[in-house]
């Protein structure tokens, strides 16, 4: 990788939504020689179940992921264990470790996500569901299990 340096000013972001949540591309793996991307995350509260609670728990084995909360608080599943995390906590997921998390607190909660190798954060763009992109269908899923190795419901 060169050492070419990346500015970013605020106008520059791509931001989407992806269902009650919403983001914006910080940093595209493009712009990093395929390094890492990074977004910004609000995850909207979780609905409310009578059943077991879920975390759309999944995997990556091509990625590593890391969560920074910066707003809020929520549960985090790393592996079969979960922990609540509040502003400043982070977390990282290795490649292959399920996880997952679930917005119980009613509020939304604001974090800064990376993926290592950057690639992963292109899938939210074409598949957003804000009517800019292809949102139907099970694209991002199969895309993600093509590129990253990915797996999905694995609650």
């Amino acid at each position: 990788m060169t050492g070419r340096m990346l500015v970013r000013h605020d106008e520059d972001y791509a931001a989407f939504e992806d269902g009650p949540d919403r983001g914006r591309i910080l940093i595209f793996g493009r712009d990093t020689g395929g390094a890492y991307g990074l977004m910004e995350w609000t995850a909207a509260p979780s609905p409310v179940s009578d059943g077991p609670q879920t975390y759309g728990a999944h995997l990556h084995s091509g990625c590593e992921e890391t969560f920074l909360v910066r707003k809020g608080r929520l549960d985090f599943l790393l592996g079969d264990e979960v922990v609540t995390l509040g502003p400043g906590d982070f977390v990282r997921a290795p490649p292959g470790m399920r996880h997952g998390y679930a917005n119980t607190s009613g509020e939304p909660v604001e974090l800064l996500v990376s993926f290592h190798p950057g690639g992963l954060e292109e899938l939210f763009l074409k598949y957003r569901t804000d009517g800019d992109g292809a949102a139907e269908g099970d694209g991002f899923t199969t895309d993600a299990e093509r590129m990253f190795g990915s797996a999905f419901d694995l609650d």
